[in-house]
């Protein structure tokens, strides 16, 4: 099918229904894959802001259960299967004969005949993942026909059914675009918070750089307000935190259109109607990455920042959202914001473009000074309390040179001075004779191949590595490195090759993992005599540690008929497993959620009864091997843990109740 794009200027009211940038989709195509015809219900929309990435598709509720049959949505072969520890889970996916594929995810299981096939083939691999593409044309399925159950298999964080339409070229569309009746909204986007950050180091918002929050009021007539004065000068960007409701639901799903207007001329247009999804990591150009890592919250942009080049979701409109102040008149600002449905709400404020009367002198202390620094963007932000003079000066000490930088301007008796990184970086502050040195190694330029060296550390940046200029920070301890800010985001891992400080005993069993915000992620690494070479698709912090406890198993259930284990690993994590009965590999699923794995039966005459073996491997190289007898009169332990438990427990209440009715006795006589 050939696809056309229409486009409109989205200046109508919410009554007419703004027209947007849309495709034309073919209605009535599709069956609802869980229970047609009925009302249904989503637990996540089309383009939700999701960690690294868009969500694609749409979040069906499956009543909190398992088990619901999950419906071919239209005539197709099956071009891919999957089953996955992480991601999708098990899934399937159907190519049409009009080029659209369907993408169900997080299935508890297949239906036949594609269960026999892919038990077929992972005991042919002796695996549990595995990546199917049958033959065109191997299995042809109907429409409406039962081609799994919906579960809660992968990365799915409760029972659902991932349900994606994509078009021949890997777009991901939007599925409520295809006229499904089975979901209602008529509930328009909420506004929760507005933000307005400064983009150089001259503009300033409400007389301070950084960011300014506001909280957006619903008035009578259903439209939003500020009541707060904003005056801005230089340049700034709005940021928004919005979500959109649906009827008999309380989940919160993203936006599907934004509209910024600066005196009823549209400055920025944001749709996503469809994505590649090759960039939906780009998600992080288009949130405030950095708000996102320190506050938790995902924030979208209503400009286009630099390095947001790829994502095919904005108008090309001047100056790309970003707004610059200079007149000294007051702005009618509007945002409009809509659901998939055309739903809409809208926001007016006003912003007056007026230069600040900030102080520029501190009142002097006698307190020890303290000085703190960080990086928004371009501009280094230095932080000063407790100076010794009304105007102390700050200097920046290069490598050859220094440059004095007078304060900017002064909030609660702290000052601050700004200086733009693409004029240098400096190696230390220096305010009232107190020196402050800096980790700034080196600039970094987006699309363009560049690289770092020390003695004990060299970093390679691929000409795509980079959304936006990185001005890098380094720092080396013993068996850790530091290597840039966790706040700012990279499309493509950079590649570290790293000495410690101090010699590792166990290379062998040494790794690096990501430590940055408490977090403890294995990466790994090659050792090259007494260096480590790795890859790592985030900035932050690296730690080498050493693993040598092989992971560990416990029998939760035994049986002629279900075995379950629960396995763990007090490090790198668990790598594989395999599951032999009478040294033969039989099936075994894994929840990595639950921590849990079960055997499977390839056929229905299969029985484990024998000596049952599991082997597992962690991601350091450490093995462990577990063994158990099963036999027909085996029954299941978690029952006998279970009633030894109570056991215990309505003995411990028996011997209490004893107790008191002494007590009682004795306190009568």
């Amino acid at each position: 099918m050939k696809l056309k794009f229409f486009l409109f200027c989205s200046l109508l009211s919410f009554q007419n229904l703004a027209q947007k940038t849309r495709l034309l989709y073919p209605k009535d195509y599709f069956l609802f894959p869980i229970n047609p015809k009925q009302q249904n219900y989503l637990a996540g929309g089309m383009g939700d802001l999701r960690a690294d990435h868009f969500h694609a598709g749409i979040d069906i509720k499956t009543q909190g259960r398992e088990g619901l049959a999950v419906q071919a949505s239209a005539d197709a072969y099956v071009s891919e299967i999957r089953v996955q520890t992480s991601g999708y889970g098990n899934v399937v996916f159907l190519t049409h004969p009009n080029g659209y594929v369907s993408v169900y995810g997080h299935l508890r299981e297949f239906a036949e005949p594609l269960a026999t096939y892919v038990k077929k083939k992972r005991l042919e691999n002796q695996t549990f993942e595995i990546q199917l593409k049958p033959a065109v044309n191997e299995f042809v399925i109907k429409k409406g026909q039962i081609i799994g159950y919906s579960g809660n298999t992968g990365g799915s964080a409760g029972p659902h059914l991932h349900f994606e339409i994509r078009d021949i070229n890997n777009n991901i569309l939007n599925p409520l675009n295809f006229g499904f009746t089975e979901i209602k909204d008529n509930v328009a986007p909420i506004f929760q918070q507005l933000f307005i950050k400064t983009l150089s180091t001259d503009a300033r918002v409400n007389g301070e750089f950084g960011r300014k929050s506001f909280h957006p009021i619903k008035k009578t007539d259903g439209t939003y307000g500020i009541n707060a004065e904003i005056s801005a000068i230089g340049e700034i960007g709005l940021e928004l935190l919005a979500v959109d409701k649906m009827n008999d639901t309380h989940n919160s799903n993203g936006l599907s259109c934004t509209e910024l207007f600066v005196d009823g001329k549209e400055v920025h247009y944001f749709h996503l109607e469809q994505f590649p999804n090759a960039v939906s990591h780009d998600i992080n150009v288009h949130t405030d990455y950095a708000y996102e890592k320190t506050v938790g919250q995902r924030i979208q942009k209503l400009f286009q920042d630099d390095g947001n080049d790829e994502l095919p979701v904005y108008k090309t409109i001047l100056q790309k959202g970003k707004l610059s102040f200079q007149d000294g008149k007051t702005h009618q600002i509007t945002i409009k914001i809509w659901d998939a449905y055309e739903n809409g709400s809208t926001l007016n404020f006003t912003i007056k473009g007026e230069k600040p009367e900030n102080s520029v002198t501190a009142s002097p202390s006698k307190s020890p000074l303290l000085i703190n620094y960080n990086i928004d963007d371009n501009t280094l932000v230095i932080k000063a309390r407790n100076l010794k003079t009304i105007n102390s000066i700050a200097i920046l000490n290069f490598e050859k040179s220094s440059t004095e930088l007078p304060i900017n301007y002064v909030k609660n008796n702290e000052a601050v001075y700004l200086w733009d990184l693409k004029k240098g970086l400096p190696k230390s502050i220096q305010i009232d004779s107190v020196e402050k040195s800096l980790n700034l190694q080196k600039t970094i330029l987006p699309n363009q191949s560049s690289s770092f060296v020390s003695d004990k550390l060299s970093i390679i940046f691929e000409a795509k590595t980079l959304y936006d200029t990185l001005y890098l920070e380094t720092k080396a301890v013993p068996n850790q490195v530091e290597i840039g800010q966790t706040t700012i985001p990279i499309r493509n891992p950079i590649s570290v090759s790293f000495q410690p400080e101090t010699k590792v005993n166990l290379p062998q069993k040494t790794s690096v993992y990501y430590t940055s915000r408490n977090q403890r992620r294995f990466l790994g690494g090659k050792w090259n005599t007494d260096r480590i070479v790795f890859k790592a698709g985030l900035l932050g912090q690296f730690t080498l540690l050493t693993d040598t406890i092989p992971p560990k198993a416990s029998f939760v259930t035994k049986s002629p008929n279900h075995v379950a284990i629960r396995i763990s690993d007090n490090l790198s994590g668990i790598k594989s497993f395999k599951t032999y009965l009478n040294n033969t590999y039989i099936l075994a699923d894994y929840d990595a959620k639950r921590a849990l794995l079960w055997t499977v039966k390839s056929d229905s005459t299969q029985s484990f009864v024998g000596k049952l073996r599991l082997d597992l491997e962690d991601n350091q190289g450490n093995k462990s091997s577990y063994e158990t007898d099963v036999d027909n009169q085996t029954k299941t332990v978690a029952i006998k843990k279970e009633k030894t438990k109570k056991a215990k427990t309505k003995a411990k209440k028996e011997v209490k109740s004893k107790k008191k009715s002494k007590k009682k006795k004795k306190n009568k006589k």
